[in-house]
């Protein structure tokens, strides 16, 4: 009995995905559809009106995005207005204090 039903569900399933896969087989043709009448009346309005058809384009520029990133390194990382003059220089090696080490003590008993 399992096995009948362990079969009608993977025919259920390979149905249902099916239609699933028909479902969006068919929404990819109905806006390409929509697509290409959409440009033919632009088209067609393009010829009735003595005007040129321009093509739709979509500009990309890769070195625009390469450039941005780039350049926002020499800019990292930010500083605050509040923190370092413009006039004030870093830090010099005499500023920088050594620190004598110590040995650790051994732990007392309790």
């Amino acid at each position: 009995m399992s096995d009948l039903i362990a079969v009608v569900v993977r025919f259920v399933l390979r149905i249902f995905l099916l239609l699933m896969a028909l479902v969006f087989i068919a929404s990819l043709l109905l806006a390409g559809a929509l697509l290409l009448v959409l440009w033919g009346v632009r088209r067609l309005w393009a010829r009735l009106t003595g005007r040129p058809v321009s093509p739709w384009v979509f500009h990309v520029d890769p070195r625009a995005q390469w450039s941005r990133f780039y350049h926002a390194a020499d800019q990292w990382p930010a500083r605050s207005s509040g923190s370092r003059r413009a006039d004030e220089s870093p830090r010099r090696p005499q500023d920088i204090q050594d620190v004598e080490v110590k040995q650790p003590k051994p732990p007392a008993d309790r």
